[in-house]
């Protein structure tokens, strides 16, 4: 059975204390995983989030490269960038505090997903940033049902979801080939750290998985 990797994301950026709110922020960062239809850290109020069904196809790939992401909700309108997730199934790290990663999975039937194409498209951002405190998904959190996420493409065409749920999940023992899976429904998941740094591993242990599904 295969494992998507992506429990590795984000081990890169030490612990750093920051002068926010009055309290030591710990930063590191993760994978974009779920959209509940709570806000604040945990999956505990609310709905549960739609469970994805896998198909047996390729991911498809879009027309013209992704290219922003807009959550007006939490004030992200950020640059988004390619990686290929090839035969090794490692989802590789984004590069920067303000980079958005889009992750081509066209290689491995029933994974992923393009917008305006179909299945899943899965996303990922850090949530902070070693010397940079806060990063583009520091606000995640706050996505509640209903909130509009859009994905533009370079070519000016432009996709809406609506956000439908917003959890948090142990990132050692959630299954990810379930999170990543292609979708009948055309849908969105982003995927960004949350819960409890570990100094040890520079990681944060949990992560959060944002979903939504294609608006009209």
């Amino acid at each position: 059975m295969r494992v998507v990797d992506v429990v590795g994301f984000f081990r890169r950026s030490p612990r750093v204390a920051l002068p926010l709110a009055g309290a030591a922020v710990i930063v590191a960062c993760g994978l974009l995983l779920w959209v509940v239809a709570s806000s604040g850290n945990s999956g505990g109020a609310g709905p549960q989030p739609f469970t994805a069904v896998a198909t047996a196809t390729v991911a498809p790939v879009p027309a013209s490269p992704v290219d922003r992401l807009v959550i007006p909700a939490i004030n992200v309108d950020a640059a988004v960038t390619t990686k290929v997730v090839s035969d090794d199934l490692k989802m590789a790290d984004p590069d920067g505090p303000q980079s958005v990663i889009w992750y081509d999975f066209s290689a491995l039937p029933g994974l992923g997903g393009s917008p305006g194409a179909g299945g899943n498209s899965v996303l990922a951002g850090h949530f902070d940033y070693h010397d940079v405190g806060p990063a583009v998904f520091w606000n995640l959190a706050k996505i509640k049902a209903g909130d509009e996420i859009a994905l533009r493409l370079r070519d000016g065409s432009e996709y809406k979801y609506t956000a439908v749920s917003n959890r948090v999940v142990d990132a050692a023992a959630v299954s990810w080939d379930s999170i990543v899976a292609s979708t009948r429904q055309e849908s969105v998941t982003l995927i960004t750290c949350a819960g409890t740094f570990d100094p040890g591993t520079h990681s944060y242990a949990e992560r959060r998985v944002v979903w939504a599904v294609r608006m009209g």
